[in-house]
């Protein structure tokens, strides 16, 4: 039979709190960027004189760590402890000489934990991120959150951490990453509700993260009066009409008499800023080259920037207004967030470049290379912030194409577009028709084609009109159509899967055979290759299917008792038919 029981023990629900945790992370952070990979894990610390429990336990088990890795701990966190300068902090009341000491405690066993986890995993592709720990039947807790390095790495992000001793964070992921772990160490509270330990959605965790990260900026502002405001303010003043117009403006965010702000008109009463109304009047004096200023709390005046700033004093930041309830926020011209309807996120483009360049090197191979691409994601991406929505129409048959649909576009002398004669040309209805050199042949172009059963009935003429063509002929010309809809959504198609290695199949099928081999029956990695199966069910071949078929139900026949207390049903594979060879990386 297969033996379930839990080997490091710590109490009953931990496996059901850590997968909680690990859901809630997932839909966090991928949000923000599905490549960030969460992952959630417990280290639990014996603090309890217990003779019959593990002195560290790891969940789960496999973790990637070994509870060797932390025989140390203890020893570690001692010498951390005693080289803290707060240790040697004294308080005359008794229970607030507690409270520091068990606080310098549990801070020497967060950072002794990080130094493990980073010697163990020195060139490991994670960061460790760990919360400060609860206490759970004589065990300290500590949630231990991986996010992918390089990834975090790719964002812009500030350097300073505290203003006073007052905690901020750098960037919108540092906020999310401590909200986070603070939900995992006050749901510990409760370690018997397995389900749901973290009560709060995904919605309502990043408002908290980007109201937090907001600290940073009014920090900066130097007045403490504004220190919590300045996240609800800036909502409350996007939300705000005047006269009928959506405010849109920029708010310089800096001590007073900023050196690199330079006021050129001065309130005699500055405003505060939680005179939501007064400010967005104000507001309407501000354009591209003056801004209102403030210092989070009152607003002075409206100015404008002069000199050389210098980023590293990390003390002036501009919020730009950009439409009815929008707002963003920038450091030396970075992005740092945006805020759409009170829903906080980070800065990105509309259409991942990443995928932008695989998908066009594989739509056409052969006749277009990376020069030519960048050329076209600068033209796509100014074709983006058309407001009342385009499509681009990218085909290795654009001049044919323009002939044969004359009479129902505008054809033009062979042009070759950059991104600053695209508004003119999308400024009317139709397509643009373009060749992968970006040489333009007709603009106002209606397209054409048959129904089809992938159309969209919630979606739009313009898009449906997309798909039809595409699906009439794909056939006859390589093609690649941009969608740019009135509500800001923007869509590629084809949008082809990701690419992936054929030997990782091969080795993951060879691997599940062993499985139905062995004498007894390892219940995880037989679910555990099912889920890859199924996650990567669009890229397996007939062959593939039925031998992956074939296993699994020779694997359940021959373990059928041990699969019988507890079991997740499997069924058959069967290929896609949009399935082919080109969605496989060459090798």
């Amino acid at each position: 039979m297969q033996d379930n029981t839990i080997k490091l023990f710590m109490w009953g629900y931990q496996q059901h709190v850590q997968i909680s945790f690990e859901v809630t992370a997932e839909g966090l952070f991928n949000k923000i960027d599905r490549k960030l990979n969460p992952n959630v894990f417990f280290v639990g610390v014996l603090v309890d004189e217990r003779e019959d429990r593990h002195p560290i336990c790891l969940e789960p088990e496999d973790s990637g760590f070994q509870v060797e890795s932390f025989k140390d701990l203890k020893g570690l966190a001692n010498q951390l402890e005693m080289a803290d300068k707060e240790t040697r902090m004294f308080h005359s009341h008794p229970i607030a000489q507690e409270s520091h000491t068990k606080r310098i405690a549990n801070k020497s066993y967060r950072e002794a934990i990080r130094k493990i986890l980073k010697r163990d995993h020195l060139y490991d592709k994670n960061e460790f991120f760990v919360a400060h720990p609860t206490y759970v039947e004589g065990y300290q807790v500590f949630t231990i959150l991986s996010l992918n390095k390089e990834v975090l790495g790719s964002y812009y992000t500030l350097s300073k951490n505290e203003w006073g001793r007052l905690t901020i964070y750098n960037s919108f992921i540092d906020s999310a990453i401590h909200v986070f772990l603070s939900e995992c160490t006050q749901a510990l509270k409760d370690p018997n509700n397995s389900l749901g330990a973290i009560e709060r959605d995904a919605h309502e965790l990043f408002r908290v993260a980007g109201k937090k990260f907001m600290y940073t900026i009014s920090s900066a502002g130097g007045n403490f009066e504004g220190l919590h405001h300045l996240y609800d303010a800036c909502n409350e003043i996007a939300s705000l009409k005047y006269e009928g117009a959506i405010g849109i403006g920029n708010m310089i965010v800096a001590p007073k008499e900023h050196k690199n702000v330079k006021l050129t008109l001065q309130l005699k009463e500055p405003i505060k800023i939680r005179d939501y109304r007064k400010v967005r009047k104000f507001l309407e004096l501000s354009d591209n080259d003056v801004s209102i200023v403030s210092d989070s709390a009152l607003i002075y005046g409206i100015g404008e920037l002069r000199g050389k700033y210098n980023p590293r004093e990390e003390n002036l930041f501009v919020v730009s207004f950009t439409g009815h309830f929008k707002w963003e926020l920038f450091h030396d011209n970075n992005p740092l967030m945006v805020v759409e309807y009170k829903e906080p996120a980070l800065p990105s483009d509309k259409i991942n470049r990443e995928k932008f360049y695989s998908d066009f090197s594989r739509i056409f191979k052969g006749i277009i290379g990376r020069e030519q691409i960048a050329d076209l994601w600068e033209i796509v991406i100014e074709a983006t912030k058309q407001k009342h929505g385009t499509m681009l129409v990218i085909s290795s048959a654009a001049s044919e194409e323009a002939n044969r649909l004359s009479q129902q576009s505008f054809p033009v002398v062979p042009l070759k577009l950059t991104d600053k004669i695209i508004p003119r040309i999308t400024s009317i209805d139709g397509a643009v028709l373009l060749d992968p050199d970006a040489t333009c042949y007709a603009i106002g172009v209606i397209m054409d084609g048959l129904a089809t059963e992938k159309g969209d009935s919630s979606r739009g003429a313009r898009y449906n009109s997309a798909i039809r063509y595409l699906e009439q002929h794909k056939k006859d010309a390589s093609i690649a159509i941009v969608i740019v809809s009135e509500d800001g959504m923007v869509n590629i198609i084809p949008d082809l899967r990701p690419q992936v290695k054929h030997a990782d199949i091969t080795e993951a099928i060879e691997n599940f055979k062993e499985l139905e081999k062995s004498s007894t029956l390892n219940y995880k990695d037989f679910n555990r290759s099912m889920g890859f199966f199924r996650s990567l069910k669009f890229y397996l071949t007939q062959q593939e299917c039925d031998t992956i078929n074939t296993v699994r139900k020779e694997i359940e026949e021959k373990f059928k008792e041990d699969l019988s207390a507890v079991r997740i049903v499997h069924y058959d594979l069967s290929p896609d038919p949009e399935m082919n060879s080109s969605y496989y990386e060459e090798e």
